[in-house]
């Protein structure tokens, strides 16, 4: 069924967002092809904080075994890998045991064919991650990950009285979204393209509200802050509709900076969640109580900080890949004020992005640029939209600006920007419109 729904969705079949209300309605419990894993995930989530702390790693160690004997025994590329580090399966025989198990990353999977790291499992699909680093990763997905996706996600919303059959706008920057705005019944959302006239797509939005309300955003933090601020300058009867039924934001894939978010919040008055998660499907986390502090679900895939001179890194393992196996996988995030449960990561905070997400100074100091940016008062956010930086050469780099209104001065400078202590000579350039990644995300790094 799950097969069959995928195919549908290829081949653009459309159904009807009336049609899609109904079957979203029908529980995920219930679903062919995913209802099995997604219930007992679903109960193992309600399980594991109840858990011993043996008990949880244990937990831990079953699962993480379960793939890290089926990629020795069956993966080329973990076959070499481990017996190069002289390791062999009776090796791992407890949760400790873990640590022995070398840590991996992008560019060592980058370096082999995708055939050598993956195995051929029935119904797998290939993906890859987003390439707006430069590196994009193409692997094999397991079939069976979509129930504990949903069942993990699903939990995290609740906590903003998500249902399923709620209806969302996504942001996401796809690039084949059809007239405006397009109805995906697979998840029952809306499609926003963010790359189209938002004019146009205003239109095609109030012309679907008129019969099914949306209750919720989901998307880059970037494109929902650009669509708020088009709401509130352009078209106060969409903003008015939407006040009417929304009850949530939910922003993923980008850090989640205080300006946009804090705007968000302001516009549409609800209240925003960011979550962590990739599409390798290793690491799930969440804000519940305090922003910026992510708690670790360690039942949707193995998370660990590993010590990396003052921070961590983010290390993951994926439960329910089998055709293409992360295992200790390095994320390429650095994370800070993590906390532990007798050796399980139960909190943190991400540091400073995605790896790259940073400058250098004159000495070759590496300036992270959510502390610069964001963790500073800069009056240059008073009178722009969008805030960008681009480094071209070490210890210089240049600050673009998009202005909020064009009767502005356009000449904005050095005393509308807090670099004191900072080694690096800042250039100001004023741009019309925020440069996008081919993944249509805002990211406050602009590589060349």
């Amino acid at each position: 069924m799950n097969k069959i729904l995928v195919r549908l969705k290829k081949s653009n079949f459309k159904i009807p967002i009336g049609l899609g209300q109904l079957i979203a309605r029908i529980p995920f419990r219930l679903r062919p092809g995913l209802g099995k894993v997604y219930s007992e995930q679903t109960k193992m989530i309600e399980l594991y904080p109840k858990m011993s702390d043996e008990a949880k790693q244990q937990f831990i160690y079953e699962r993480f075994f379960r793939v890290f004997s089926h990629a020795i025994r069956n993966v080329p590329f973990y076959k070499d890998l481990y017996a190069s580090h002289g390791l062999k399966e009776d090796d791992i025989k407890c949760f400790d045991d873990i640590k022995k198990v070398p840590v991996i990353n992008k560019e060592d999977l980058l370096n082999v064919s995708l055939e050598y790291r993956s195995y051929p499992i029935p119904n797998r699909t290939i993906v890859n991650t987003g390439g707006s680093s430069g590196k994009t990763l193409s692997f094999y997905m397991d079939p069976a990950r979509f129930g504990n996706e949903w069942s993990h996600i699903h939990y995290i919303w609740s906590k903003l009285a998500f249902s399923p059959n709620d209806l969302k706008i996504v942001f996401d920057g796809r690039s084949n979204v059809a007239n405006n705005i397009q109805y995906d019944f697979l998840r029952h959302s809306l499609r926003y393209d963010i790359y189209a006239d938002p004019k146009e797509n205003a239109t095609a939005l109030k012309g679907i509200m008129k019969k099914h309300p949306v209750y919720y955003l989901h998307g880059y933090p970037s494109a929902i802050y650009n669509f708020a601020l088009f709401c509130e300058e352009k078209d106060t009867d969409l903003l008015n509709s939407l006040k009417g039924s929304l009850k949530g934001v939910f922003l993923s894939s980008e850090f989640p900076s205080p300006v946009f978010r804090n705007k968000i919040e302001e516009i549409f008055g609800v209240k925003t969640q960011s979550f962590y998660g990739h599409t390798e499907t290793c690491v799930l986390a969440y804000e519940n109580e305090l922003p910026f502090t992510y708690e670790v679900l360690q039942t949707y895939g193995y998370c660990e900080a590993i010590p990396e001179n003052a921070n961590h890194n983010l290390v993951g393992t994926s439960y329910y890949n089998m055709a293409s196996p992360l295992i200790r996988y390095n994320t390429g995030d650095q994370i800070d004020s993590v906390d532990y449960e007798d050796d399980i990561l139960t909190k943190f905070k991400i540091s400073s992005g995605r790896t790259g997400e940073y400058i250098l100074d004159k000495i070759g100091n590496k300036i992270p640029l959510t502390g610069l940016i964001f963790g500073r008062h800069h009056k240059i956010f008073d009178l722009s939209k969008f805030v960008q930086i681009k480094q071209n050469e070490q210890g210089k780099a240049t600050i673009l600006y998009v202005l909020k209104d064009d009767s502005v001065n356009q000449e904005i400078g050095a005393d509308l920007f807090d670099s004191s202590n900072v080694n690096v000579e800042f250039e100001f350039s004023r741009i019309d419109n925020p440069i996008m990644t081919p993944a249509g995300k805002i990211n406050l790094l602009v590589k060349a």
